[in-house]
Protein backbone atom coordinates (compact mmCIF):
# COMPACT_ATOMS: atom_id res chain seq x y z
CA UNK A 1 0.00 0.00 0.00
CA UNK A 2 2.84 2.46 1.15
CA UNK A 3 4.84 1.51 -1.68
CA UNK A 4 1.64 2.25 -4.27
CA UNK A 5 1.27 5.83 -2.88
CA UNK A 6 4.78 6.54 -2.95
CA UNK A 7 4.81 5.07 -6.24
CA UNK A 8 1.37 7.45 -7.34
CA UNK A 9 3.24 10.58 -5.94
CA UNK A 10 6.34 10.07 -7.99
CA UNK A 11 4.17 9.98 -11.03
CA UNK A 12 2.06 13.31 -9.82
CA UNK A 13 5.93 15.25 -9.69
CA UNK A 14 6.88 13.54 -12.91
CA UNK A 15 3.84 14.21 -14.67
CA UNK A 16 2.99 17.86 -13.73
CA UNK A 17 5.99 19.59 -15.23
CA UNK A 18 5.03 18.16 -18.36
CA UNK A 19 1.46 19.37 -17.96
CA UNK A 20 2.43 22.97 -16.50
CA UNK A 21 5.20 23.79 -19.57
CA UNK A 22 2.83 22.16 -22.59
CA UNK A 23 0.62 25.13 -24.39
CA UNK A 24 -2.19 23.65 -26.92
CA UNK A 25 -2.59 26.16 -29.31
CA UNK A 26 -6.03 25.86 -31.59
CA UNK A 27 -5.04 26.31 -35.78
CA UNK A 28 -7.66 26.33 -38.29
CA UNK A 29 -7.67 25.32 -42.18
CA UNK A 30 -7.56 28.86 -43.39
CA UNK A 31 -5.28 30.22 -45.88
CA UNK A 32 -3.14 32.06 -45.97
CA UNK A 33 -3.11 31.80 -41.62
CA UNK A 34 -2.57 27.94 -41.41
CA UNK A 35 -1.68 26.34 -44.95
CA UNK A 36 -2.39 22.81 -44.36
CA UNK A 37 -2.07 20.58 -48.29
CA UNK A 38 -0.78 23.27 -51.41
CA UNK A 39 2.49 23.56 -52.64
CA UNK A 40 2.86 26.73 -49.89
CA UNK A 41 1.96 24.22 -47.37
CA UNK A 42 4.14 25.54 -43.66
CA UNK A 43 4.15 29.20 -44.95
CA UNK A 44 0.79 30.38 -43.12
CA UNK A 45 1.87 33.71 -41.92
CA UNK A 46 0.37 32.65 -37.99
CA UNK A 47 1.12 29.23 -38.20
CA UNK A 48 4.81 30.68 -39.05
CA UNK A 49 4.72 33.12 -35.66
CA UNK A 50 3.24 30.01 -33.47
CA UNK A 51 7.06 28.78 -34.43
CA UNK A 52 8.38 31.67 -33.90
CA UNK A 53 7.38 31.88 -30.59
CA UNK A 54 8.52 27.99 -30.27
CA UNK A 55 12.00 28.63 -30.96
CA UNK A 56 11.81 31.38 -27.99
CA UNK A 57 10.54 29.17 -25.63
CA UNK A 58 12.52 26.25 -25.61
CA UNK A 59 11.75 24.82 -22.00
CA UNK A 60 7.88 24.86 -23.65
CA UNK A 61 6.09 21.94 -25.67
CA UNK A 62 3.70 23.47 -28.30
CA UNK A 63 1.04 21.12 -29.24
CA UNK A 64 -1.91 22.32 -32.16
CA UNK A 65 -5.19 21.15 -32.68
CA UNK A 66 -7.03 21.67 -35.75
CA UNK A 67 -10.61 22.92 -35.71
CA UNK A 68 -12.85 24.25 -37.83
CA UNK A 69 -13.06 27.96 -38.07
CA UNK A 70 -16.83 27.98 -36.49
CA UNK A 71 -15.35 26.57 -33.36
CA UNK A 72 -12.76 27.93 -32.50
CA UNK A 73 -13.68 30.62 -30.00
CA UNK A 74 -16.11 28.11 -28.47
CA UNK A 75 -13.12 26.24 -27.59
CA UNK A 76 -11.17 28.76 -26.48
CA UNK A 77 -13.97 30.02 -24.05
CA UNK A 78 -14.20 26.66 -22.71
CA UNK A 79 -12.82 27.02 -19.24
CA UNK A 80 -12.71 23.23 -18.53
CA UNK A 81 -9.75 22.82 -21.46
CA UNK A 82 -7.12 25.44 -22.03
CA UNK A 83 -6.08 26.68 -25.18
CA UNK A 84 -4.15 29.53 -27.05
CA UNK A 85 -4.42 31.38 -30.16
CA UNK A 86 -2.92 33.74 -32.51
CA UNK A 87 -4.14 36.75 -33.91
CA UNK A 88 -7.68 37.19 -31.90
CA UNK A 89 -9.30 40.49 -31.78
CA UNK A 90 -10.90 41.74 -29.00
CA UNK A 91 -14.50 42.40 -28.21
CA UNK A 92 -15.94 43.28 -24.67
CA UNK A 93 -17.88 40.04 -24.93
CA UNK A 94 -14.67 38.14 -25.76
CA UNK A 95 -12.78 39.11 -22.91
CA UNK A 96 -15.35 37.72 -20.44
CA UNK A 97 -14.26 34.40 -21.54
CA UNK A 98 -10.73 34.69 -23.33
CA UNK A 99 -7.48 36.06 -21.81
CA UNK A 100 -5.87 38.62 -24.39
CA UNK A 101 -2.05 39.55 -24.83
CA UNK A 102 -0.86 42.80 -24.02
CA UNK A 103 1.40 42.70 -26.80
CA UNK A 104 -0.28 42.45 -30.58
CA UNK A 105 0.83 39.57 -32.16
CA UNK A 106 0.27 40.44 -35.66
CA UNK A 107 -0.52 43.34 -37.27
CA UNK A 108 -2.20 43.80 -41.08
CA UNK A 109 -4.11 46.14 -43.37
CA UNK A 110 -7.67 46.58 -42.84
CA UNK A 111 -10.06 45.23 -45.58
CA UNK A 112 -9.37 46.09 -49.42
CA UNK A 113 -11.13 45.60 -52.50
CA UNK A 114 -9.68 42.92 -55.26
CA UNK A 115 -10.28 44.38 -58.63
CA UNK A 116 -9.20 43.44 -62.19
CA UNK A 117 -6.29 46.32 -63.44
CA UNK A 118 -8.32 46.46 -66.77
CA UNK A 119 -11.25 47.93 -64.98
CA UNK A 120 -9.31 49.77 -62.55
CA UNK A 121 -7.62 51.57 -65.14
CA UNK A 122 -11.08 52.10 -66.71
CA UNK A 123 -12.61 54.10 -64.55
CA UNK A 124 -9.45 55.82 -63.95
CA UNK A 125 -8.59 54.84 -60.70
CA UNK A 126 -5.51 56.68 -58.63
CA UNK A 127 -4.16 52.88 -58.41
CA UNK A 128 -1.53 54.35 -55.64
CA UNK A 129 -4.20 55.94 -52.80
CA UNK A 130 -7.14 54.64 -50.87
CA UNK A 131 -10.87 54.33 -52.63
CA UNK A 132 -14.22 54.87 -51.66
CA UNK A 133 -16.11 51.41 -51.10
CA UNK A 134 -19.34 53.96 -51.23
CA UNK A 135 -18.48 55.64 -54.79
CA UNK A 136 -17.54 52.46 -56.35
CA UNK A 137 -21.27 50.90 -55.03
CA UNK A 138 -22.70 53.96 -55.78
CA UNK A 139 -21.00 56.22 -57.86
CA UNK A 140 -19.58 53.77 -60.59
CA UNK A 141 -22.19 50.28 -59.58
CA UNK A 142 -20.11 48.25 -59.63
CA UNK A 143 -20.91 44.42 -57.89
CA UNK A 144 -19.51 43.33 -55.09
CA UNK A 145 -18.92 40.16 -53.43
CA UNK A 146 -19.03 39.54 -49.81
CA UNK A 147 -19.23 36.42 -47.36
CA UNK A 148 -22.36 36.08 -45.16
CA UNK A 149 -22.12 37.14 -41.97
CA UNK A 150 -18.63 38.55 -41.84
CA UNK A 151 -18.16 41.73 -40.43
CA UNK A 152 -15.50 44.21 -42.20
CA UNK A 153 -15.74 47.17 -39.69
CA UNK A 154 -18.47 49.08 -38.50
CA UNK A 155 -18.25 52.02 -41.57
CA UNK A 156 -17.77 49.22 -44.03
CA UNK A 157 -20.84 47.41 -42.83
CA UNK A 158 -23.28 50.72 -42.84
CA UNK A 159 -22.36 51.20 -46.18
CA UNK A 160 -23.08 47.91 -47.32
CA UNK A 161 -26.29 47.61 -45.71
CA UNK A 162 -27.72 51.49 -46.37
CA UNK A 163 -26.82 50.62 -50.14
CA UNK A 164 -30.29 49.30 -50.91
CA UNK A 165 -29.79 50.05 -54.68
CA UNK A 166 -25.89 48.55 -55.23
CA UNK A 167 -25.38 44.98 -56.86
CA UNK A 168 -24.25 42.78 -53.76
CA UNK A 169 -23.41 39.55 -54.36
CA UNK A 170 -23.58 37.59 -50.64
CA UNK A 171 -22.07 33.71 -50.55
CA UNK A 172 -22.61 31.50 -47.77
CA UNK A 173 -20.48 28.56 -47.33
CA UNK A 174 -17.00 27.13 -45.59
CA UNK A 175 -15.31 28.00 -49.18
CA UNK A 176 -17.18 31.20 -49.87
CA UNK A 177 -14.17 33.46 -50.62
CA UNK A 178 -12.60 30.94 -52.58
CA UNK A 179 -15.92 30.72 -54.28
CA UNK A 180 -16.01 34.77 -55.03
CA UNK A 181 -12.35 35.05 -56.12
CA UNK A 182 -13.11 32.63 -58.76
CA UNK A 183 -16.33 34.47 -59.35
CA UNK A 184 -14.01 37.92 -59.93
CA UNK A 185 -11.57 36.30 -61.83
CA UNK A 186 -14.82 34.92 -64.59
CA UNK A 187 -15.83 38.49 -64.02
CA UNK A 188 -18.90 37.61 -62.55
CA UNK A 189 -18.86 40.08 -59.84
CA UNK A 190 -16.50 43.77 -60.19
CA UNK A 191 -15.09 43.98 -57.04
CA UNK A 192 -14.24 42.03 -54.17
CA UNK A 193 -14.26 42.95 -50.02
CA UNK A 194 -11.86 41.06 -48.03
CA UNK A 195 -8.22 41.15 -45.98
CA UNK A 196 -5.45 41.81 -48.61
CA UNK A 197 -3.50 38.15 -47.81
CA UNK A 198 -6.41 36.49 -48.55
CA UNK A 199 -7.23 38.07 -51.75
CA UNK A 200 -3.72 37.68 -52.72
CA UNK A 201 -3.53 33.83 -51.54
CA UNK A 202 -6.29 32.62 -53.62
CA UNK A 203 -5.55 34.74 -56.56
CA UNK A 204 -2.18 33.39 -56.71
CA UNK A 205 -3.62 29.91 -56.09
CA UNK A 206 -5.86 30.18 -58.82
CA UNK A 207 -3.45 31.64 -61.17
CA UNK A 208 -4.46 34.85 -61.70
CA UNK A 209 -2.73 37.43 -59.01
CA UNK A 210 -1.40 39.57 -61.47
CA UNK A 211 -4.19 40.69 -63.43
CA UNK A 212 -5.46 41.90 -60.27
CA UNK A 213 -4.37 45.18 -57.85
CA UNK A 214 -5.99 45.44 -54.70
CA UNK A 215 -6.80 49.36 -53.43
CA UNK A 216 -7.51 49.97 -50.02
CA UNK A 217 -10.51 51.52 -49.05
CA UNK A 218 -11.01 55.44 -46.95
CA UNK A 219 -13.77 53.95 -45.05
CA UNK A 220 -11.03 51.43 -43.43
CA UNK A 221 -8.94 52.31 -40.12
CA UNK A 222 -5.46 51.68 -41.64
CA UNK A 223 -3.99 48.49 -39.55
CA UNK A 224 -5.99 45.74 -38.58
CA UNK A 225 -4.37 44.07 -34.75
CA UNK A 226 -4.54 40.64 -33.43
CA UNK A 227 -4.14 39.28 -30.23
CA UNK A 228 -3.01 36.07 -28.20
CA UNK A 229 -5.96 35.12 -26.79
CA UNK A 230 -5.92 32.00 -24.02
CA UNK A 231 -9.01 30.60 -22.30
CA UNK A 232 -9.43 32.62 -19.16
CA UNK A 233 -8.89 29.89 -16.53
CA UNK A 234 -5.65 30.35 -14.38
CA UNK A 235 -3.64 28.09 -16.51
CA UNK A 236 -4.50 30.44 -19.70
CA UNK A 237 -3.65 33.53 -17.50
CA UNK A 238 -0.80 32.36 -16.49
CA UNK A 239 0.21 31.12 -20.38
CA UNK A 240 -0.63 34.31 -21.39
CA UNK A 241 2.10 35.92 -19.44
CA UNK A 242 4.48 33.75 -20.69
CA UNK A 243 3.33 34.05 -24.30
CA UNK A 244 3.31 37.70 -24.09
CA UNK A 245 6.74 38.16 -23.15
CA UNK A 246 8.38 36.02 -26.11
CA UNK A 247 6.18 38.16 -28.47
CA UNK A 248 8.15 41.19 -27.22
CA UNK A 249 11.32 38.93 -28.25
CA UNK A 250 9.83 37.96 -31.38
CA UNK A 251 8.69 41.09 -32.37
CA UNK A 252 12.29 42.26 -32.94
CA UNK A 253 13.23 39.63 -35.12
CA UNK A 254 13.80 40.82 -39.10
CA UNK A 255 11.75 36.94 -39.58
CA UNK A 256 9.06 38.40 -37.77
CA UNK A 257 8.22 41.50 -40.19
CA UNK A 258 9.15 38.96 -43.06
CA UNK A 259 6.13 36.79 -42.26
CA UNK A 260 3.87 39.80 -41.93
CA UNK A 261 4.88 41.12 -45.21
CA UNK A 262 4.47 37.57 -47.01
CA UNK A 263 1.48 37.17 -48.24
CA UNK A 264 0.70 40.75 -49.11
CA UNK A 265 0.78 41.63 -52.85
CA UNK A 266 4.21 43.84 -54.31
CA UNK A 267 1.97 47.14 -54.57
CA UNK A 268 0.92 46.81 -50.39
CA UNK A 269 4.01 45.52 -48.61
CA UNK A 270 5.53 48.91 -48.98
CA UNK A 271 2.54 49.95 -47.40
CA UNK A 272 2.17 47.97 -44.25
CA UNK A 273 6.00 48.40 -43.86
CA UNK A 274 4.96 52.59 -43.51
CA UNK A 275 2.20 52.21 -41.81
CA UNK A 276 3.93 49.82 -39.29
CA UNK A 277 6.80 52.39 -38.92
CA UNK A 278 4.77 55.03 -38.05
CA UNK A 279 2.41 53.34 -35.64
CA UNK A 280 5.68 51.82 -33.77
CA UNK A 281 7.38 55.67 -33.65
CA UNK A 282 3.57 56.80 -32.23
CA UNK A 283 3.57 54.05 -29.58
CA UNK A 284 7.52 55.02 -28.73
CA UNK A 285 6.36 58.75 -27.83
Amino acid sequence: MQSALIFTVSLLLISSPVYTKTINWVVADFAPYYIFNDQYAGTGRDESIVTLLEQQLPAYTFKRTILPSSRTIQELANPNYTYCMLSLYQSPHRRQHIQFSQQTSTVGLSPSVAIHKELAQQLKLDLNQPVSLDALLNQYKLALGISMSRSYGDAIDAIINNSADASIIIRPGRDTLASLTYMLKKKRIDILLGYPSEHYYLAKSMGFDDELIQLPLTEAPELSYGYIGCTNNKQGIEQVKILNTALEQVKQQAAYQEILLRWLPDNLKPLLEQRLKISKNASTQ
